[in-house]
């Protein structure tokens, strides 16, 4: 089973029911993080996912509740004495991610992230696409925060996630007819979400990235009222979608 979990839903703000973003991909047994925000290494272990079965993480940018928890995740891979890490780790992001490992490895060492038994991959993406084994993945620029987001194919519907973001004209197509998008809701307002809505006509949007609580249900009357016929929901952490 194929499936993609909210491992955080927040931000930065320090929060007991939300930690900062990060989404889990399951595809036909690999996983892949998408960010890696500030408790992600803990929401792995209460979805059951020990940190030497993540060998690929895509990084949106590079804003702190993104990253924060690359250090600790990179660390017990090479110190743990609990299920220590024997497969080869793969970071994928903008350009810029090499210099942000680069630094990592001039503060604590390369022996602090990797060792003898595996290697640490670092792929800056410049093209706007990636593979993983015979997945291929877009990952394109949406304004303002020199943020990616991934849009991916796969059992024949379409999926989207934005990392952070504004309302703009990128992202209307970036999201336009995907099966299911997990969006940035908190750098937008109500309005910006519903216009989003109607726009993209996305099937199933998840408002995840939250400073604030979000009226769900009213959000999806006044799309529909417009002439949305998908579904808008908030996410929470663990929440998971089968693919």
């Amino acid at each position: 089973m194929s499936n993609l979990t909210l491992l955080g839903t927040g931000t930065c703000q320090i929060e007991f029911e939300r930690r900062a973003s990060s989404v889990l991909l399951e595809l036909d047994g690999v996983y892949i993080l998408f960010d890696c925000g500030h408790g992600t290494v803990q929401r792995l272990l209460e979805v059951g996912v020990q940190h030497n079965q993540v060998d690929h993480l895509v990084l949106s940018h590079f804003h702190p509740d993104h990253v924060s928890d690359l250090i600790p995740f990179l660390h017990a891979g090479a110190w743990s004495r609990q299920n220590p890490r024997s497969s080869d780790i793969h970071i994928y992001g903008p350009p810029g991610v090499r210099n942000l490992i680069d630094g990592f490895v001039s503060i604590f060492g390369i022996m602090a992230f990797q060792q003898s038994s595996y290697s640490l991959v670092v792929h800056e993406v410049i093209d706007g696409y990636f593979g993983i084994g015979f997945q291929r993945f877009e990952f394109l620029s949406l304004p303002p925060a020199k943020n990616h987001g991934l849009r991916f194919a796969y059992n024949g519907k379409t999926y989207a996630l934005t990392g952070d973001s504004n309302f703009h004209t990128q992202e209307i197509e970036f999201l336009k007819g995907v099966d299911l998008a997990v969006i940035d809701s908190g750098h937008v307002q109500d309005d910006d979400i519903v216009e989003l809505a109607v726009a993209s006509q996305a099937q199933a949007i998840v408002c995840s990235h939250l400073y604030r609580e979000i009226d769900a249900p009213h959000l999806q009357s006044l799309a529909e009222q417009r002439g949305y016929q998908g579904t808008i929901t908030v996410g929470r952490d663990l929440m998971s979608f089968v693919l």
